[in-house]
């Protein structure tokens, strides 16, 4: 039997079909109805959950990358500050 050709969803499609199986309570039938595997939705609902959490502030997953780039980018800042300094050294020492 040949495997069905994958339908891309877009992130709204996404949306309502988490909110039905939440609002249905029966993700199985939701599942059925979309042809979609449960797998799939949880992790549709996961991504979700992630959103709506860092959407409000928390502390999730979805916040982190966040997180991560100002630490990244203080990091880059201070290693610039240090060349610049290295370079007004040297050309002291030169003479320039």
């Amino acid at each position: 039997m040949p495997r069905k050709p994958k339908v891309q969803r877009t992130p709204e499609e996404k949306w309502q079909i988490v909110l039905e199986g939440l609002k249905s309570g029966n993700v199985a039938e939701t599942c059925r109805k979309y042809e979609i595997a449960p797998t799939l939705y949880y992790r549709w609902k996961d991504e979700v959950e992630e959103g709506a959490k860092a959407a409000l502030g928390g502390r999730s997953a979805a916040a982190r990358p966040d997180l991560e780039q100002e630490k990244r980018i203080k990091q880059l800042e201070r290693a610039l500050g240090r060349s610049h300094l290295q370079i007004e050294i040297l050309k002291n020492v030169l003479g320039e």
